[in-house]
């Protein structure tokens, strides 16, 4: 019988070539990457449900940008969207709704629940620097750690993977709900840059990919962050975080700033960068 990488080198090169992606990717995103040293899980942290589509998240960010600069709630109506959000456009899809949605699930302290429309908001308290803005619009460094958080819930095929969150900016204690998340996948990092606050994606892979589950190291990241083989969104994939982070047991801070590691159960791993690549092993 084949070996799990062996079907997964099978059904890759099939299905990069069924969809002309192995004359659209860049020859460096077939290197393999450099050796990954372990670090040991984090303890301390909280828990996440990976699905958001990239091409949602993407084609509203701009509008969700604007959206974080000001209050979630309405002035005059505590429990409501605040009026200012709904006129930047971020509502009308519902695409743009379902990148909301997860902006409220980062953002937005728990038991928070904003009513727009027939669709309430309800805050996860992942992060624990952004509590004020059901009353007050994020500062950009609340912002980066917004969209750091969203982009960690990025996953092309809509999957719902279950996975755990960790860094300086995220709420949480020593919890059990770390057992299990033994697989340190990658630290991620926006950046918000100029006058526009144009956001610039970082990705240190904490995990070989290619050793591991046998696929192709960067483009499996660059997809799982731009919805794409071709690394439409900028996203850069770093292996320099001996140098460009410090912290330890999953709490980094890269570039100076909070950045935020993700980690999963063993047997998802492969599951989710298979299905960020279109692949099904049945």
């Amino acid at each position: 019988m084949l070996s799990f990488r062996l079907l997964t080198a099978f059904f890759l090169g099939a299905a990069l070539t069924l969809t002309g992606c192995a004359t659209a990717v860049d020859p460096g995103d077939f290197e393999e990457a450099p050796a990954l040293e372990a670090q040991g899980g984090p303890t301390k942290g909280a828990g996440g449900l990976n699905g958001l589509l990239p091409a949602d998240y993407h084609a509203n960010v701009t509008a969700l940008v604007t959206a974080l600069g000001g209050a979630a709630a309405d002035p005059q109506n505590p429990s409501a969207v605040n009026p200012a959000i709904v006129a930047t456009g971020l509502l009308a899809t519902e695409g743009g709704r379902e990148v909301f949605s997860y902006a409220a699930r980062c953002t937005l302290p728990v038991g928070t629940q904003l009513t727009s429309g027939d669709r309430v908001y309800t805050g996860g308290g992942i992060l624990s620097t952004t509590g004020s803005w059901p009353s007050a619009g994020l500062t950009t460094s609340q912002k980066e750690d917004a969209l750091t958080c969203m982009v960690t819930h990025l996953n092309p095929f809509g999957a719902h993977v279950p996975f755990f969150l960790s860094g300086p900016s995220i709420a949480g204690t020593e919890s059990g709900d770390a057992q299990g998340f033994t697989i340190e996948e990658a630290i991620w990092q926006v950046k918000l840059q100029g006058a526009s606050e144009t956001p610039v994606y970082y990705a240190w892979p904490r995990v070989d990919l290619l050793n591991t589950c046998g696929l192709l190291t960067s483009v499996s990241w660059i997809t799982r962050i731009c919805g794409t083989a071709l690394n439409t969104c900028g996203v850069q994939v770093r292996y320099d975080r001996a140098t460009a982070c410090t912290g330890s047991d999953g709490i980094f801070t890269c570039n100076g700033k909070p950045a935020v590691q993700t980690s999963l159960e063993e047997s998802d791993l492969c599951i989710l960068h298979l299905n960020v690549l279109g692949i099904r092993l049945l």
